[in-house]
């Protein structure tokens, strides 16, 4: 696999002593983000969802979308709008959480069972949504490694300069990412798109 997306988020578990604490999200500590990690040092883009608890008492990132080499992925509406259900960063140890945002409330579907068109909402739809995109992006500069395709997605998005802990980054641009992509030939540029 080159693009792994996940809509796995650990924070609780059925043994109340296994639970994770806001401070098991500092990109180190929890078994499943330690695991996702591995998977981009090998070369994988993995992407997360962040996760739907925005509107709960725990609003906060899980597991494994706190990993360094993970792109978390928060939702939006249709109009670009931060969804209330989407998780909060940042990671505790404090870095840009989420990486960025897609749609993930209005989102049309197809009901399995009926065929019928229908509509959904949650991280686990902006997260494969992102992540279908990465895909086209590194499909189309094939000699670029996981983590250059990821920074390139961050250094695209709509709030690159003033990043939060709703929409971290902000809401990509796959064009403007791809035209950033083309002049990594050049050390300078590289140096000052990907830091």
């Amino acid at each position: 696999a080159d693009v792994i997306n996940s809509s796995l988020g650990y924070t609780e578990f059925n043994d109340p002593s296994q639970n994770h604490t806001y401070a098991d999200m500092d990109g180190d500590t929890a078994p499943a983000t330690i695991g996702a990690d591995m998977a981009a040092r090998k070369g994988i883009l993995v992407v997360n969802s962040l996760g739907n608890e925005g509107s709960s008492q725990w609003y906060y990132l899980s597991a494994p979308s706190d990993g360094d080499s993970v792109m978390g992925i928060g939702a939006v509406d249709g109009s670009g709008n931060y969804a209330s259900f989407s998780s909060h960063g940042p990671s505790y140890d404090g870095r840009v959480k989420p990486d960025v945002a897609a749609q993930g409330s209005g989102v049309c579907i197809v009901d399995p069972y009926s065929g019928n068109l229908s509509f959904g909402g949650g991280t686990s739809f902006s997260s494969p949504i992102l992540a279908g995109m990465a895909t086209c992006l590194w499909q189309a500069n094939p000699s670029l490694t996981n983590m250059q395709i990821a920074s390139a997605i961050r250094q695209s998005a709509s709030q690159y300069e003033n990043p939060d802990d709703l929409l971290g980054y902000g809401i990509p641009d796959f064009v403007l990412a791809n035209n950033i992509l083309t002049i990594i030939g050049d050390p300078a540029i590289e140096n000052s798109y990907f830091r």
